[in-house]
């Protein structure tokens, strides 16, 4: 039986569990040191993964951000959302959230960092959505702006003292480019602002969907330093390696230290062992800005990096912390963004409000392993690309139309296909992309959405 889409009906009860999810920018699986990277140390990441359930076979439902970021967002995979590459609009407004369900319950929630669902939402997006409050970027092309000449705040431009170019006056409408005058680090307020919220709201439930832009390149800036701007290289100041480099090791510590600030205020706030911690990335690294994928192993030793359905796009980081509930643990259980929706609504025992293609995982993050439900398959597909994951196999499709069949327990570069040996498995997982894949619904600007005009075609390729 296949147990992916579930309705998920819990009692109203409100244990009053605060939930923060950082959702990290284009973090390789390789770029943690509890993942496996040798060149730097993430201490404070690593404590949360000696102190939690480390995840070893966790993925993203994209190899790109505004729909990984919906699924995180929707409880949908990639056949199913709304938004399914950089090109859809928006995400629309009658689409269940988790915000706006976790709201309901009487929780605060707040997205503080890059917002980026889609490709022309409205400023307010993030409010619409569900969301109390939010704080940063809200488009995508904004957020590769380290120096921005402003960040927004529900909606409104909060101006910084960052300049652009004389005459750019795009940057100052948009916010995209690369700034002259470098002034305020945008990582500096995002932080300070999250540490607040958690502050502000220690007497009530939260949700923080923490969003830093890091290590995600400036892709304006190309190849030049700009490409991976940092206020300061710190530790990696005198390593023998490229500005771009550097730039993209400071990202990550810079991660590492946000980390460190965030649990240790929830510890001085008494809230640590009410609250559950997740640490993530949005898709798998990225080759931009200057920085190659290769240089420090960020794909952890998979095939494929960003925007490809190979592990190295998809397999991502995952830790849940929540001291005295969550005993440590390393963790091969297959799961998905799809599952975080019921499993945050279980968890909080909050009515899941929709049907989603996850399934919740309170129990063996609650230490009852024997009960948690497992997937019979996992399913992503992005642009000309669709790949099934059941157990050790997994079925690729790869844009120029070649297909194969991976034994990732044996193979987890994905070098050699073994289709002709397993063809009936091959078939039987292959068939799950015409089960699973659904007409792509498209919709105007939210600013002008007709609610009776609706354009239905089908996803790209």
């Amino acid at each position: 039986m296949n147990v992916s889409r579930q309705n998920h009906k819990m009692n109203s009860k409100n244990p009053n569990i605060n939930i923060i999810a950082i959702l990290t920018d284009d973090l390789g699986y390789g770029d943690c040191s509890c993942y496996g990277q040798k060149t730097w140390k993430t201490p404070n990441i690593d404590r949360m993964a000696a102190e939690g359930i480390r995840f070893t076979d966790f993925y993203t439902t994209s190899p790109v951000c505004a729909p990984a970021r919906v699924s995180f967002l929707t409880g949908l995979h990639s056949g199913h959302m709304p938004v399914r590459t950089l090109k859809e609009p928006f995400l629309p407004d009658d689409v269940p959230t988790l915000p706006r369900t976790l709201k309901g319950a009487g929780y605060t929630t707040a997205c503080i960092g890059k917002y980026g669902v889609g490709k022309t939402e409205p400023n307010v997006d993030p409010i619409r959505k569900g969301f109390d409050y939010h704080y940063g970027y809200v488009l995508n092309g904004h957020a590769h702006n380290y120096f921005p000449p402003f960040l927004r705040e529900n909606g409104l431009k909060i101006g910084l003292r960052n300049r652009p170019p004389e005459g750019d006056t795009r940057q100052w409408e948009t916010g995209v480019g690369v700034a002259e005058t470098k002034i305020d680090y945008s990582p500096d307020f995002i932080e300070e602002q999250a540490l607040t919220f958690i502050e502000d709201c220690r007497d009530r439930p939260f949700y923080l969907h923490y969003c830093p832009t890091m290590p995600h390149a400036n892709n304006e800036g190309g190849n030049t330093p700009d490409g991976m701007e940092v206020d300061t290289y710190g530790d990696f100041e005198r390593e023998d390696w490229t500005p771009n480099e550097k730039g993209f090791a400071r990202m990550v510590q810079r991660i590492d230290i946000t980390v460190g600030r965030i649990l240790d205020k929830l510890k001085e706030l008494g809230l640590a062992e009410n609250t559950l911690v997740l640490f993530t990335s949005d898709n798998g690294p990225h080759n931009e800005g200057g920085h190659s994928v290769t240089r420090f192993d960020s794909a952890g030793g998979f095939q494929g990096y960003k925007r490809s359905l190979h592990e190295g796009g998809i397999r991502i980081p995952f830790i849940a912390w929540w001291p005295g509930v969550i005993q440590p643990a390393v963790s091969d259980h297959l799961g998905y963004f799809p599952d975080l929706f019921p499993t945050l609504c279980d968890i909080t025992d909050t009515p899941c409000p929709t049907v989603t293609d996850g399934i919740s995982l309170k129990p063996l993050l609650t230490g009852n392993p024997q009960e948690q439900i497992q997937h019979e398959y996992l399913y992503f597909e992005y642009r000309n690309q669709w790949a099934v994951r059941q157990g050790q196999w997994k079925y690729y499709r790869d844009a120029d139309g070649s297909e194969a069949l991976y034994d990732l327990e044996r193979d987890r570069h994905e070098d050699h296909d073994v289709q002709s040996e397993h063809a009936e498995r091959f078939q039987a997982l292959k068939n799950r992309v015409a089960m699973e894949h659904r007409s792509l619904i498209a919709f105007n600007s939210p600013n002008e959405y007709d609610p009776g005009t609706i354009l239905e075609r089908q996803a790209d390729g």
